[in-house]
């Protein structure tokens, strides 16, 4: 090769190299572009940034199973209250609509048997199956609602049975309690520590008895308390919520920081992964041993919320944790 054809060929590759070089520092695609993940500080970006890390990061999903209304044809304004002997759980239905109550068992949390009468009487949150007694706010009966005895009026949001015959009953800025099974009331506490409410729900486990939330006029609470003789109250955690899974956009999120959601119950267990078991309106489902440590995980169906929450419409049977609702009924296994 002579040198004339060398200079050619050297004078050739430079223009390339050049226009190479000149293409890439003018005219290479912007690594940043306007709405990408890689500029999350404009309005665009920052949506990319949010939908891609929700795919990523969706939170746990627990599987809910619908069944159909133990208690027939159902209202948003009714209210189910429950309680436990042994391996039988007791509900007391309130249809509020014309103010009639009946009384069910059942030993599965899908099928309930009516047992006795139905009593037409004032509405009430009041309910606890004591050994021989069924005991209303302002009735009771001796014999599963076979017949109900009018008594005196025991005012009230909680009964919680804590032995055979013994019980905490909360009310607005009270807390009486009977030994007697409901024949008689006695103030043990006219100034308990928890802040004042109308509602809640409240459970008796590990020697202790628990409330969590409920409302004061229009506010929701989401406080949980405990007390081992209805008198002292401790505060576990001003808010449950989750410390622990969630996920953008999803149900546990929703109940983070939003007072749009209410509790529909708390349940206790000392055979489940975890003990304290809180269900939300929308199904989402924070647990936790300590009470003041929440995991939670997000539900797989959307639920119809729209019904009467002040009462807790949540129950543990044996692992399999059931919500009343109106008009769906769901459960789901724990373990």
């Amino acid at each position: 090769m002579n040198s004339f054809t060398r200079f050619k060929t050297n004078s050739l590759r430079t223009i390339v190299f050049v226009l190479v070089l000149f293409f890439f520092l003018h005219c290479r695609v912007n690594p940043n572009p306007k709405g990408s993940l890689l500029d999350p500080f404009t309005v665009e970006g920052l949506v990319s940034t949010l939908i891609y890390n929700d795919s990523l990061n969706p939170g746990s999903t627990r599987d809910w199973t619908i069944f159909p209304s133990p208690f027939g044809t159902t209202d948003p304004i009714d209210s189910p209250v429950f309680d436990q002997i042994g391996t039988t759980t007791y509900a007391i239905y309130i249809r509020n609509t014309n103010l009639s109550t009946r009384l069910y068992s059942s030993m599965d949390g899908i099928n309930y048997s009516q047992l006795g009468v139905q009593i037409n009487n004032t509405n009430t949150n009041i309910f606890a199956a004591f050994t021989g007694r069924s005991q209303l706010s302002n009735y009771h009966s001796l014999n599963l609602g076979g017949a109900w005895n009018a008594n005196a009026l025991i005012s009230g949001f909680c009964m919680i049975k804590y032995n055979t015959a013994s019980a905490y009953i909360l009310e607005e800025n009270l807390v009486t309690r009977t030994i007697d099974s409901g024949n008689s009331i006695n103030t043990i506490t006219a100034s308990p520590a928890y802040p004042s409410r109308t509602s809640g729900s409240c459970l008796y486990a590990n020697g202790k008895v628990y409330l969590l939330g409920g409302k004061n006029g229009s506010s929701n609470l989401f406080d949980l308390w405990e007390s081992s003789d209805g008198i002292n109250w401790s505060l576990i955690t001003e808010r449950v919520k989750h410390t622990s899974a969630g996920g953008i956009n999803r149900p546990c999120n929703a109940i983070q920081n939003s007072n749009d959601t209410s509790i529909l119950g708390m349940a206790y267990s000392d055979v489940t992964t975890y003990k304290f078991h809180i269900v939300f309106n929308n199904l989402a489902l924070l647990q936790s041993n300590d009470g003041s440590t929440w995991t939670c995980t997000n539900p797989n169906l959307n639920f119809n919320s729209g019904y009467n929450s002040i009462v807790n419409r949540a129950v543990l049977i044996g692992k399999r944790l059931f919500v009343y609702g109106q008009p769906d009924n769901v459960y789901t296994d724990l373990e």
